[in-house]
């Protein structure tokens, strides 16, 4: 049984370890992300957002959609919904987890379809 758990301990330090995510700036984030298709799961259901050039960012659910704003601050993408489960302001930075996959500091995970 020990000679199993060595095996085990031995074989999850020859594995490939994660580098550390770095935060993305905020240019890195409208590169990746401005006019493009995201996709999460929130609230039980899936989201779609898009951020689009002039500040303008949009949500689309099952149980309808909404416009709102956003805009940079620092490396933080600052958005505003006047109404849903999201009303108010949140501003996240992002992190990349994998091709076209990303983690916000709020520990959204999403990612992005186009």
């Amino acid at each position: 049984m020990t000679r199993y758990v060595l095996i085990a301990l031995l074989a999850g330090l020859a594995a490939p370890q994660p580098t550390l995510a770095s935060t993305l700036t905020a240019q890195e984030v409208q590169r990746e992300m401005l006019n493009k298709t995201i996709v999460t799961h929130r609230f039980g259901m899936r989201v779609t957002m898009r951020y689009r050039p002039g500040g303008v960012v949009s949500a689309r659910a099952l149980l309808g959609s909404v416009d709102g704003t956003w805009r940079a601050r620092g490396n933080q993408i600052c958005s505003t919904f006047p109404r849903g489960p999201a009303k108010g302001t949140s501003c996240v930075s992002f992190q990349r987890l994998g091709d076209k996959r990303y983690i916000s500091s709020e520990g959204v995970r999403f990612r992005v379809v186009d």
